[in-house]
């Protein structure tokens, strides 16, 4: 006759609740990591950050950043890349970054946005350091990104804002700053780069160039 029917009816009811356990797990982890990004609120906007995360950039910056926030931004960034030909869904989602994390939120975002971070890392590289001390740098730089990195307005003062980074740089002596400029903006970056590299010594200066954007990596000299 084969087992018990109270023992098949109280093994049936236990696979039953473990089946039904897995599916609710699965599903609670789908929701918690949605949960993450859920501050973006526009569902369009958040299927785009989820699919970010799917990139080798992210993937090569998950690599090298343990911390949630940080990922999170790094994402975000990659997402205003790609939503940045829309206006009000660019715009919007500036928004709800700098009402989660805050107005440095956002420039790190903007950061990654505007290709950056691969042109940083690569200078990062050029130091030989060891995967430890990339780690390192990388978290220290996000973590002082308001002192460590500058982007020109059009109506900024050249003078003030050559000062304001002369002034970091000597009390922070950053390894690594970044001064930056898009469209009507880059002559007065190049003016602020130049009072700049005269006012400090120890850095040395690379250049990039985008479609509307100069780029200058004010490098520390190792010392050998």
């Amino acid at each position: 006759m084969g087992s018990d029917p109270i023992e098949r009816a109280a093994k049936g009811a236990a696979e039953g609740f473990l089946v039904w356990s897995e599916d609710k797990i699965k599903k609670f982890a789908r929701q918690f990591k949605d949960r993450k990004i859920a501050f973006v609120q526009n569902p369009k906007t958040i299927e785009t950050a989820k699919e970010q995360k799917k990139t080798s950039e992210y993937d090569f910056f998950e690599n090298y950043v343990a911390d949630g926030d940080l990922r999170i931004l790094f994402q975000m960034g990659l997402t205003l890349r790609k939503v940045e030909k829309n206006k009000h869904h660019c715009n919007q989602l500036r928004q709800r970054i700098v009402n989660r994390y805050g107005a440095e939120g956002l420039h790190i975002a903007q950061f990654v946005q505007n290709g950056l971070f691969s042109k940083y890392f690569a200078t990062l590289m050029e130091r030989g350091l060891t995967v430890e001390q990339t780690c390192y740098e990388i978290k220290k730089f996000f973590d002082n990104i308001e002192i460590t990195v500058s982007y020109i307005q059009n109506e900024d003062s050249v003078q003030k804002e050559a000062a304001a980074i002369i002034t970091r740089i000597q009390g922070h002596s950053p390894n690594i700053y970044i001064i930056s400029g898009s469209k009507s903006a880059t002559q007065k970056c190049r003016q602020v780069k130049s009072k700049v590299m005269a006012g400090i010594s120890g850095y040395t200066v690379e250049f990039y160039r985008t479609d509307i954007t100069e780029i200058y990596f004010l490098t520390k000299s190792l010392i050998l």
